[in-house]
């Protein structure tokens, strides 16, 4: 399946690979504004890729039938291209690389407000109880709510903004249809085996993601014995807050402590 690729060579002296993965309902229109660029220009040749069924990848009419399974294979297509890449996946992203290194090594992988490895169900009840319908139905249709308060929720869960601060709005556009298969999978059943990752992995959270909240962070972590580094006053969308980057800062520490 054709998959969009986005490409940035490094300038200067190179100084390896990054993929970066998109998490639900959106696709690799995120990384364009800010990481890519930052990234290259740090000597990092950056690809971001949307998966199957999103951006302008193939398979969207397909997409509730995708599982974490075909969206691992699509990661899997991609590394295969590359020399030895560190890994930043974020959200559903996040969850997907975890699954990946299940199966495959890689040189360093950063989880970026990244799903739980394990059912978070206090953070699913939440989900049930603050998403509305509409909303879940905005993501099913590409589409943006048209009413207010729908909106409002919707700049919530995305950017824990309030309906006074619209300072992001321009980005809710970009919310696209997403796999339920993908997404039920995800919340109710885990990553097997996550003891089985070796590769070392750098855990970064949101204070104030209502999506991925910081107990969510912190189980990550836990669960690869590692401590996360945590933005206090971000939301779920770091790569687009306006302190951006200092957390592709941090992910360029880690890639500078991995080895090759």
């Amino acid at each position: 399946m054709r998959l969009d690729v986005a490409r940035l060579d490094a300038t200067g002296k190179r100084r390896g690979s990054i993929v970066l993965l998109h998490g639900a309902w959106c696709w690799n229109w995120y990384w364009k504004p800010f990481f890519m660029p930052y990234l290259a220009a740090q000597g990092y040749e950056v690809v971001a890729f949307s998966l199957r069924g999103h951006g302008a990848s193939e398979g969207a009419a397909l997409i509730n039938s995708f599982s974490i399974g075909d969206y691992v294979r699509d990661l899997r297509a991609v590394v295969a291209g590359l020399d030895d890449p560190l890994i930043v996946g974020h959200s559903m992203g996040g969850f997907i690389t975890q699954a990946y290194l299940t199966r495959y090594p890689a040189r360093g992988a950063v989880l970026l407000a990244a799903a739980a490895p394990r059912p978070v169900f206090t953070q699913l009840f939440k989900i049930m109880l603050t998403q509305p319908f509409n909303v879940i139905r905005a993501g099913m249709n590409r589409t943006v709510p048209s009413g207010t308060s729908d909106l409002d929720r919707l700049r919530m869960q995305m950017f824990s903004r309030g309906r006074d601060d619209i300072s992001m709005d321009e980005y809710l556009g970009n919310i696209q249809a997403e796999s339920y298969r993908a997404i039920a999978s995800m919340l109710t059943r885990g990553i097997r085996r996550p003891a089985a990752i070796a590769t070392k992995l750098l855990v970064i959270g949101a204070g104030r993601d209502r999506l991925v909240p910081p107990e969510a962070v912190a189980l990550t972590a836990k669960v690869y014995k590692t401590t996360p580094v945590m933005f206090d006053e971000m939301s779920h969308m770091l790569m687009l807050e306006p302190r951006w980057r200092d957390v592709a800062d941090e992910i360029i520490r880690f890639a500078q402590t991995l080895p090759g």
